[in-house]
């Protein structure tokens, strides 16, 4: 078995809580990583940004440390602290070196076990996530994601922006963040990861002993793991926006959870079809041949409930119709003609051959250990990783593009000038035009 695959132990404390470790000796570098299993899925209502916001606003102060306090003391050991939320989880990490191991788990302990949420820090958080909302709405690119998510899903739970949104702002509550806090972070829904130059059963002792009484509020929220009622129905809906030149476009549909047995084969599927930059089909074809775009690209949200399936791309705007009709095609392509052997064989090379590299820092150790712990992949996935990649065969290629590839399907987002653009995507089929979404 490769040396560069790490041991990953595993212990439960009496609260529930996991603790998973990876003895990391390459660096004398410690990652710290505590990971409740809710996140942003669990916003209320009309309230996107809360579990994001939570995750920061648990760094800024405990019952025993102000904000400033808290900040100088981690800085004086050359460490760093950090909070965040995404679709599924929620993750606070300390990274530090492993000679203060004992400093950093009693800091991370203190943070995560009894947060101040200080009213004049979440005030501060409101005004600095205003100024970067308000600069996002420059940013036609990002603007279109995060709309095509909103179209997509609507009020599900990951129809909405992780960060929060603009115009719901003001609606956010220091209550709400407390009462995330109160509800989601508990023991029996969270997991402990440390990967550093440390001995397991040394860290396990002092976790006990710094979380074990530890017993949190709750009761959590159910884990999100179905697919939602309604999406929204395929077509072709034009976000008019006279002030550009070009057309932002995103062409998708729903795509499968992480645990899905056909997560290996999709994946180089997708490699071949777009995500393998200027070797992929949709690359070739729309730029490379066709020359409308410098660069587009699909991708699976593996989440724990089905994510999107999207392809991203930007044109100039008499060239949108061209475009939506050439992405089509090539999923089509894709779907009934399969890939070719080369083409597989090239991708399994690139997954199998960066693999290592994502353990190369106990940072990179910890994203793969806290990936497998949300998921449950098992504690042997690393090692079979490799395997399982190499083992897919064109016949399983096949496969799985016919059943996960769905060119009817599609629901299409242009965000580009309707005067320029409308009559052109109208031969393609209908299409709704939309100044918000």
């Amino acid at each position: 078995m490769a040396d560069y695959i790490p041991e990953i132990h595993q212990t439960t404390l009496p609260n529930g809580m996991q603790l998973l470790g990876v003895e990391f000796a390459r660096a004398p570098w410690l990652s710290l990583t505590f990971m409740a299993k809710r996140g942003s899925e669990t916003d209320p209502p009309g309230k996107p940004g809360v579990a994001d916001w939570a995750a920061e606003l648990v760094t800024l102060g405990t019952a025993s440390r102000s904000q400033l306090q808290l900040a100088q003391d981690i800085e004086a050991r050359g460490a760093s602290l950090s909070g965040r939320s995404g679709y599924d989880a929620t993750l606070i990490s300390l990274e530090g070196l492993a000679e203060d191991f004992g400093e950093h788990l009693a800091t991370l302990a203190e943070v995560v076990q009894t947060p101040s949420f200080p009213e004049a820090e979440f005030q501060l958080i409101r005004e600095r996530r205003r100024a970067e909302l308000t600069h996002q709405l420059e940013d036609p690119r990002e603007m279109a994601s995060l709309r095509y998510l909103r179209l997509f899903f609507g009020e599900a739970p990951y129809g909405h922006a992780v960060q929060g949104d603009l115009q719901t702002l003001d609606a956010l509550r220091l209550a709400n963040l407390q009462n995330f806090y109160q509800r989601e972070i508990i023991p029996a829904t969270s997991t402990l990861v440390v990967v550093g130059m440390m001995d397991f059963a040394a860290v396990a002792q002092e976790v006990g002993r710094l979380f074990g009484s530890w017993s949190g509020g709750g009761p959590a929220s159910p884990a999100y793991t179905t697919a939602p009622d309604q999406t929204s129905p395929p077509g072709i809906y034009l976000l008019d926006r006279p002030d550009l030149t070009q057309s932002e476009i995103r062409v998708g549909h729903l795509g499968l959870p992480r645990a899905h047995p056909d997560y290996f084969p999709l994946k180089l599927v997708n490699y071949i079809l777009g995500e393998g930059g200027f070797s992929s089909r949709l690359m070739t074809r729309i730029r490379s041949d066709l020359g409308f775009t410098y660069g587009i690209r699909s991708s699976f949200s593996f989440r724990r409930a089905p994510g999107p399936f999207i392809t991203s791309t930007f044109t100039p705007a008499v060239n949108t119709a061209a475009v939506v009709k050439e992405i089509k095609a090539v999923i089509q392509e894709v779907r009934e003609n399969a890939v070719t052997s080369q083409e597989l064989t090239e991708a399994q090379s690139y997954y199998v051959g960066h693999f290592p590299l994502g353990l190369e820092t106990s940072r990179g150790i910890s994203r793969q250990v806290l990936s497998i712990d949300l998921y449950d992949l098992g504690r042997d996935y690393l090692r079979g990783y490799c395997d399982k990649i190499r083992s897919v065969t064109l016949k399983t290629a096949a496969q799985v593009a016919q059943e996960h590839l769905r060119p009817d399907a599609l629901v299409t987002l242009v965000m580009g000038p309707a005067a320029q653009c409308a009559e052109a995507l109208r031969e393609l089929g209908p299409v709704q035009i939309i100044n918000e979404i």
